[in-house]
């Protein structure tokens, strides 16, 4: 009785020893890791330990086989050599398949995907003023791991005297969706080109043309304001003309009657007139010459 429990608690202590020196074969630190590598960059994986060996890891690449550029080295890291395109994809380090255990969930998996320059802007409209034009645009989705540092718009008339290498430019913000542009000409055609900048480089331009609106001569300005005046009528604006001004005599006579009328403003001029006889006395008795001045 005794020997079979001192074998089943030198089991139990083999297994956990068992679990602790081989590093990570639950699956419990099952890692999903995504990298932007560059075209030409040397990319290196490491499969979440330092202490597997070559000879217990087994790299995969989607379930495939490992490009030609790819090489397992002594420390079980994966190094990818001049990174293309063609390495993209998702790479698996699985150190329990490599060791015979089966059903245990891969260590890490790493997916790579090419650095690139921005995509096309989505949405670019134009509206055009007389000497100014608004261009608006969707919001940029940054999912490559390259955020947008600018957007570029840049533009210039479109006319055979003037050369085609003389543009405007302009920087803005990657996180705004629009821009003004001021000091136009009026009924011109311009042409417009748009696009955003990574640290790769400049994404693909979204070129537009426009015409801006024509300015109003005071010829049109006057023929515009004059409008429908031959269907003016002058009778409701003499009946609206002729209410307000009685409304506003009435009101003022109202208020002259109350002024006059009103016992109080009376009282307080008769008052007013005491308190100038009280004070004259007294400078008649001091001084009976005050009247003749």
């Amino acid at each position: 009785m005794i020997f079979h429990r001192s074998n089943e608690l030198i089991s139990v202590c083999i297994f956990a020893v068992s679990l602790y020196s081989i590093p990570y074969t639950n699956g419990i630190n099952n890692n999903y890791i995504k990298m932007f590598p560059k075209i030409g960059e040397n990319v290196t994986l490491k499969c979440s330990s330092n202490n597997i060996k070559n000879s217990n890891v087994l790299w995969q690449m989607d379930h495939k086989e490992l490009p030609g550029q790819a090489k397992v080295m002594e420390n079980g890291d994966l190094f990818i050599s001049s990174f293309d395109t063609s390495d993209a994809g998702i790479y698996i380090c699985d150190l329990a398949s490599a060791s015979g255990y089966v059903g245990h969930a891969p260590l890490t998996q790493f997916e790579l995907k090419l650095k690139s320059v921005p995509g096309s802007l989505i949405g670019v409209r134009v509206i055009p003023n007389t000497v100014l034009m608004l261009i608006t645009w969707r919001e940029i989705e940054n999912n490559d791991g390259s955020p947008v540092k600018n957007i570029t718009i840049r533009y210039r008339i479109i006319d055979d005297r003037i050369s085609r290498d003389d543009w405007s430019v302009l920087q803005v913000n990657p996180f705004k969706i629009h821009k003004e542009i001021y000091s136009l000409l009026p009924n011109t055609l311009y042409k417009i080109q748009i696009w955003a900048t990574n640290e790769i480089g400049d994404g693909p331009k979204t070129e537009l043309t426009t015409k801006t609106l024509s300015d109003m001569t005071e010829s049109e300005l006057e023929k515009h304001l004059l409008e429908g005046i031959d269907t003016f009528d002058t009778r409701a604006w003499t009946f609206a003309v002729i209410v307000i001004m009685s409304t506003f005599s009435i009101f003022v006579i109202a208020l002259c009657c109350l002024f006059v009328k009103d016992p109080r403003v009376q009282k307080r001029l008769e008052n007013n007139d005491d308190v100038e006889r009280i004070e004259l006395i007294p400078n008649i008795t001091i001084n009976p010459g005050y009247c003749e001045t």
